[in-house]
């Protein structure tokens, strides 16, 4: 499989619940400024809550992901939130070029290349596994108001996918590329073609 821990549960202490909840309120800040700045968005209140809720869950599932699977290997893994991301997370919120990464999910002690690259590796497929799993939606969405936060919804998650496979400094694509080019080229090329679909093909400008 490729992602196979053990089932030993998630834990978390009350210092990371903190800073996942900074983190959280920082992405959702941002996620709405990304979505009211879009020519599309109508000024639609519960359909930007929808949306920001999607974006939201798209980032803590993602950190939950790398924390599961590290903590299934028997590593320390917590996130943490850090004073680089949090600032350009938070000039995210009013400047039209996005970095959303306030933070990530801390591991320490003894593991395999392998364990890291799986580590790495899980946090991405959450994102295109549920924007994948919210463009099987819209067919059925096409005249409701909800069409847009979920295609919202899918475009953000397809880019943080995207995002963090880049394989370059710490982001989760340097790790997974030097674990397997094949799982890392298979995952990047899916996450850009849901991007670019997501918002160059089913995204209204109008």
């Amino acid at each position: 499989m490729l992602l196979s821990p053990s089932l030993r549960g998630v834990r978390f202490s009350r210092t990371e619940l903190r800073h996942l909840a900074v983190g959280t309120t920082l992405v959702t800040a941002a996620g709405v400024s990304f979505i009211i700045t879009d020519p599309s968005y109508k000024n639609y209140a519960p359909g930007l809550i929808l949306a920001a809720l999607i974006f939201s869950m798209g980032f803590i599932l993602h950190e939950l992901a790398h924390k599961y699977v590290a903590q299934g290997y028997g590593l320390w893994a917590e996130f943490r939130v850090n004073a680089t991301g949090v600032l350009l997370t938070a000039l995210s919120i009013v400047s039209p070029i996005k970095f959303i990464a306030p933070g990530a999910v801390m591991i320490s002690g003894f593991a395999e290349k392998d364990h890291i690259g799986r580590t790495a590796i899980a946090g991405p497929i959450v994102n295109v596994i549920i924007a994948m799993a919210l463009l099987t939606l819209l067919p059925v969405l096409q005249q409701s108001i909800v069409y847009l936060p979920i295609l919202f919804g899918a475009s953000i998650n397809a880019f943080l996918a995207l995002f963090n496979l880049i394989p370059f400094s710490v982001f989760d694509g340097r790790k997974v590329y030097s674990w397997n080019k094949r799982y890392w080229a298979a995952l990047f090329v899916l996450s850009l073609a849901l991007t670019i679909y997501t918002n160059f093909v089913l995204r209204p400008f109008s």
